[in-house]
């Protein structure tokens, strides 16, 4: 699934408020930029580990791709 967060922008913030419109966009991008930083120092936890689904989606939310520092870190 292709997703294109400027279309969401284009078509449906328009019908919005000014204020809530910029108010999404603030707590949007204060949570991308949290979940970096905890992604940053977030060790991969081991594929048993009932924190693997948590550490996986702060990952996507942090668009913390293939290229990232601790991407193949995983604990023995």
């Amino acid at each position: 699934m292709n997703f294109d967060w400027q279309t969401i922008y284009q078509t449906v913030f328009p019908f919005l408020p000014t204020q809530i419109s910029a108010d999404i966009t603030l707590i949007g991008t204060f949570l991308i930029s949290l979940a970096a930083v905890i992604a940053r120092f977030w060790p991969r936890p081991a594929d048993s580990s009932k924190w693997l689904p948590l550490y996986l989606l702060v990952n996507t939310v942090a668009m913390n791709g293939k290229h990232a520092t601790n991407a193949d870190d995983a604990k023995s």
